[in-house]
């Protein structure tokens, strides 16, 4: 069965973990990188107005075979205030 290494960015740190996992194929680790990013996310959010998490799976060859990422962008009543400002050249219209 071939096996997989994953490296997680959780918006502050990249870590390229040491153990390798067995999954039948690709779209096996592809599967499970999508589920380690969304827990990855639930497990560092909130944490401010905007964070992005990433995730790589290579195969056994250190070829990166999938990636993906979740951008979160969030805003407070003042900012989406200020940005209405900013479009509107500050009259607030």
């Amino acid at each position: 069965m071939p096996r997989y290494r994953f490296t997680t960015d959780d918006g502050k740190e990249t870590i390229r973990h040491k153990e390798t996992v067995d999954l039948p194929d690709e779209n096996a680790a592809s599967n499970e990188a999508q589920r380690g990013l969304a827990d990855l996310a639930k497990a560092n959010l909130p944490d401010g107005s905007h964070t992005e998490f990433r995730v790589a799976v290579e195969d056994e060859a250190e070829e990166v075979v999938y990636q993906a990422s979740l951008e979160f962008n969030g805003e407070t009543r003042e900012d989406m205030r200020l940005a209405r400002l900013k479009k509107n050249g500050g009259t607030g219209e």
